[in-house]
């Protein structure tokens, strides 16, 4: 019996709409989260800091870069603002 490789199997699973779907979420929200790491480290910020300029506590910024998916577009674009990033920047 000859075993197939993940990459194989990923590569047939992919023509499962629902695998599909959730695959791609999946790589949209790792996305969001690289780039608020991006944004946060460019500004050189701590999630503190963060959250002060955002008007809110530390700890919802930090439940906010590990479930990001939870988050609003109003409330990204408030992160952005306070790390600094200008709106024509904002291309998530």
């Amino acid at each position: 019996m000859k075993y197939k490789s993940h990459s194989q199997i990923h590569e047939e699973m992919m023509c499962d709409p629902e695998y599909r779907a959730a695959w791609e979420a999946e790589e949209r929200r790792q996305r969001l989260q690289a780039l608020l790491q991006q944004w946060r480290a460019e500004a050189g910020l701590t999630s503190a800091q963060v959250a002060e300029r955002m008007g809110i506590k530390p700890p919802t910024v930090s439940r906010m870069e590990k479930n990001i998916t939870s988050a609003s577009v109003e409330t990204l674009a408030r992160y952005a603002r306070a790390c600094g990033v200008s709106s024509a920047k904002l291309y998530f």
